[in-house]
């Protein structure tokens, strides 16, 4: 049996045909997006910590989700992989971010005190 394989059944299988795709239930398929959506906001609520990098964060969660879904692989390299490509950048969107909330802020001020 040089060219054979033994399938789960017992039965003989040529050795270069592939084996059977394994099928998932839609329950089993849906609680995997779940989690790995709950792992991804784990990993951008840390890449977010540093407070202008916020945007590659959730730039990098949503590349990290779309591939996950394509079913492409992905993992927590390319996640941070993918966080460093999009801070080149992103930084600055974050800066501008909080520099417009600062804004906001002193406006509402200013309106308060009557100004």
């Amino acid at each position: 049996m040089a060219g054979t394989r033994v399938t789960a059944h017992g039965e003989a299988a040529p050795a270069d045909e592939a084996p059977p795709a394994r099928t998932e239930s839609r329950a089993w398929g849906r609680f995997a997006v779940f989690a790995e959506s709950l792992l991804t906001g784990v990993w951008i609520a840390v890449a977010s910590l540093g407070v202008v990098t916020y945007p590659a964060a959730f730039a990098a969660g949503a590349r990290h989700l779309r591939r996950s879904i394509a079913h492409e692989g992905g993992g927590l390299r390319e996640f941070v992989a993918d966080f460093r490509s999009a801070l080149r950048g992103g930084w600055l969107a974050g800066l501008t971010g909080w520099v417009a909330v600062a804004a906001v802020w002193v406006d509402v001020q200013a309106a308060r005190a009557g100004i």
